[in-house]
C-alpha cells in the first residue's frame, strides 16, 4: 500500500510554520508533479520527515525577497530548472526571449513591469544570481545547487552567451556543493548528513561535487587540464570534454585544478529500479501550490508518465545523457499503470495519457551497457527490441479511463526501422497529426560529428514509414527534427540536405539553429573549430549566417 505522507506548508503565506528544514528556491512557479524536478525533490525530502519551503519567483534583484521564508534550519538548494537559463532565455543568434512556458501565462516578466532584462523573472545565469544573493542575505547558511545548468558547468567550460571560458560555477556562485546528475539521493543524503551534525564541507560521496584545496584519495580519479590552461589554450577545452565524457561513462571521480583550489565531482548517482518506483510512486497533486491556474508547462505535462531515466545515444550536442547517465533505468510497469490510475481521479483528466517515455521512449526496458553511443558503429549487443515499451502501451491503453495513449517523448526511427509491426502499431494507436523522429542531418560528416547515426538509415526508414502509412485509414505525417549551423556544417551540406529530403517527399520539418550549450563536445568543438582527433571543421560565427541556413530549408517546407 502507497504511504500517506503528510502536507508541508510551502509557501510565505504559511510563515507561522517556519523555519523549514530544507528551503527550495526557484525563478518559476513551482509545480507538484514528477515530471518537474522541484516536485520529485521536495517529494523525497518530506517523505524522510524533512519540512521544505517553496520559495518560488523571487525578485533577485531584491535581497529581501531571498529573506521571506527565514534561514533553514539545514540548507538552501537552487533548483534552476530543467534547461540552462541561457539556453532558455535566449536563441541560438541570441536574441533574448520574452516567453518563459513555466511561468503564468507564458509570461517572462515580472508583473506590471516592462520588458526588460531586469525584469526578467528567470535571471541569466540563475544559479549564480541566487546563490550569490542568500549569501548576501544568509552568510553562513548552507548552499546546495543542481539541475542541468550546474551538472553541465561544474568544470571550466565555453559560455557561448560571453564567448569565453568560464570557471566552474562553483566558485562564481560560491555555494557549498554542487549535486551534478539527478539529485533526489544526493540531496536527501546532504539533509540527513546536516541533520546528524555534520558540516557541509565535509560531505563527500556520489553525486558531490565540491571544493578542495588538498584532495586525498584519489587513486584512479581523472585530473582534467586546469582551468588556467583550458583559458589560455583553448583546445585543451576538448580534451577536456572527452575525458569527462570517458569518467563519466566509468563512472570515476573527476579533478580540476583552479588556481590554488581543485573541483572534486564524484561520480554521479545512479537509481536502481526499486529507487525510481519509490520516488515516482510518492502523492503527487499535480498542481500549482498557490494557484488553480496552470502555467503552460504543467498543462502540456499534466498527464505524462516519466517511464525510465538515462539515454545511451549520447549525441554530442545533448546534454541529457551527461546529466542523467548513459545506463537506462526503467520504472517497473506495475508502477507506471499505477500512476496512470492515480491520473484518472485528477480533477482534469480528460482520457488522454500526453506522454510515457524519457530522453528516448523506446529505450524503455532496454539493458544498455554505458561504453558507448548506441547510435554509431557495429550494431549493439544489447537487446534493443521494442517489445517492452509496446507492451507497457497496451497494458496503458486499455486502463478503465484511458481514451487515448500518446507518445510525446522522443523515438528513434532506428528502432521503429527494426521493428516495422511495432512502427504500424504505434501510428494507428499512439499518434496525432504527426510522427516526430530526430535523424538532425543528412550528411555524413555532420552525422559523425554529431554522433548520430547514417543517412541512410533514415531514408530507408522514410521508405518504410510511408508504406505503411498509405495502409492507414487515417495518415500521419512525418516531421523531423533538423538542425543547422552544427559544427562541421558548411552551406553546401545545407543545400544537400535539402535536395535529399525533397527527394524524400518530406514536407514538414522542425528546424532549429544549433546552440552550443555548456559541457557538450559539440561546443568545444564550436569553441575552437576542431575536432577531439585535431582536425580543423568550418564553424558557424556569424549569427545572420545560421538563419540564412535555416530559412534555406525552412522555405522549402512552406512551399
Amino acid at each position: 500500500m502507497r504511504p500517506v505522507f503528510p502536507r508541508i506548508p510551502s509557501s510565505a503565506i504559511e510563515m507561522d510554520k517556519a523555519p523549514f528544514d530544507v528551503v527550495l528556491v526557484l525563478p518559476y512557479v513551482f509545480s507538484d508533479h514528477p515530471s518537474f524536478p522541484e516536485g520529485l525533490l521536495k517529494r523525497v525530502l518530506e517523505a524522510d520527515g524533512f519540512s521544505v519551503g517553496i520559495l518560488e519567483q523571487p525578485r533577485w534583484h531584491d535581497p529581501a525577497s531571498f529573506a521571506v521564508l527565514g534561514r533553514p534550519r539545514l540548507c538552501f538548494a537552487i533548483v534552476p530548472g530543467p534547461v540552462d537559463s541561457l539556453v532558455h532565455n535566449y536563441t541560438a543568434g541570441g536574441r533574448r526571449r520574452r516567453e518563459d512556458l513555466y511561468q503564468f501565462q507564458g509570461n517572462g516578466y515580472f508583473p506590471g513591469s516592462p520588458p526588460s532584462i531586469k525584469s526578467k523573472i528567470r535571471p541569466d545565469r540563475t544559479v549564480m544570481v541566487f546563490a550569490n544573493r542568500l549569501r548576501q542575505v544568509w552568510k553562513n547558511a548552507p548552499i546546495v545547487i543542481g539541475g542541468i545548468e550546474s551538472s553541465m558547468r561544474r568544470f571550466a567550460h565555453y559560455d557561448f552567451h560571453d564567448q569565453r571560458i568560464r570557471r566552474s560555477i562553483l566558485l562564481d556562485s560560491r555555494a557549498d556543493i554542487l549535486v551534478s546528475g539527478m539529485g533526489e539521493w544526493p540531496l536527501l543524503e546532504t539533509c540527513r548528513a546536516l541533520r546528524a551534525g555534520r558540516e557541509i564541507t565535509d560531505i563527500d560521496f556520489s553525486g558531490i561535487t565540491r571544493l578542495s584545496r588538498r584532495p586525498n584519495d584519489l587513486a584512479g580519479a581523472i585530473v582534467l587540464p586546469s582551468f588556467e590552461e583550458i583559458e589560455q589554450d583553448p583546445f585543451l577545452l576538448l580534451q577536456a570534454q572527452e575525458m569527462t565524457l570517458k569518467a563519466t561513462r566509468a563512472g570515476k571521480t573527476v579533478l580540476q585544478a583552479h588556481g590554488n583550489r581543485f573541483v572534486l565531482s564524484r561520480p554521479a548517482w545512479r537509481a536502481a529500479v526499486s529507487e525510481l518506483d519509490w520516488i515516482y510512486g510518492l502523492p503527487y497533486d499535480r498542481k500549482h501550490l498557490l494557484s488553480r491556474k496552470m502555467t503552460p508547462a504543467l498543462n502540456m505535462n499534466l498527464f505524462s508518465i516519466t517511464a525510465h531515466r538515462g539515454c545511451s545515444g549520447a549525441c554530442g550536442f545533448c546534454v541529457l545523457a551527461a546529466h542523467q547517465g548513459s545506463m537506462v533505468i526503467s520504472r517497473t510497469p506495475a508502477t507506471i499503470l499505477e500512476e496512470i490510475g492515480s491520473m484518472t481521479r485528477h480533477n482534469a483528466w480528460q482520457g488522454i495519457v500526453s506522454d510515457i517515455g524519457g530522453p528516448s521512449a523506446d529505450m524503455y526496458g532496454k539493458e544498455c551497457c554505458p561504453a558507448k553511443s548506441c547510435l554509431q558503429g557495429a550494431a549493439c549487443p544489447a537487446d534493443f527490441s521494442l517489445e517492452p515499451y509496446m507492451r507497457l502501451l497496451r497494458r496503458a491503453r486499455i486502463m478503465p479511463g484511458v481514451k487515448k495513449v500518446f507518445i510525446g517523448s522522443g523515438i528513434r526511427y532506428e528502432a521503429l526501422l527494426a521493428d516495422p509491426d511495432a512502427l504500424e502499431e504505434i501510428l494507428r494507436e499512439h499518434c496525432g497529426s504527426f510522427l516526430r523522429v530526430a535523424p538532425e542531418h543528412t550528411e555524413t560528416g555532420v552525422l559523425k560529428l554529431m554522433k548520430k547515426g547514417d543517412f541512410e538509415e533514415f531514408r530507408r526508414f522514410t521508405q518504410l514509414f510511408q508504406r505503411i502509412n498509405r495502409s492507414l485509414r487515417r495518415p500521419i505525417q512525418l516531421r523531423p527534427y533538423l538542425v543547422v549551423g552544427h559544427p562541421g556544417e558548411s552551406m553546401g551540406d545545407v543545400r544537400e540536405m535539402k535536395k535529399k529530403l525533397l527527394h524524400l517527399g518530406i514536407k514538414q520539418a522542425d528546424v532549429q539553429i544549433f546552440t552550443p550549450t555548456p559541457g557538450t563536445m559539440a561546443t568545444a568543438m564550436q569553441l575552437t573549430g576542431a575536432t577531439s582527433q585535431g582536425g580543423i571543421i568550418p564553424v558557424i560565427r556569424d549569427p545572420a549566417e545560421a538563419r540564412r541556413r535555416k530559412y534555406l530549408l525552412k522555405e522549402f517546407f512552406a512551399s
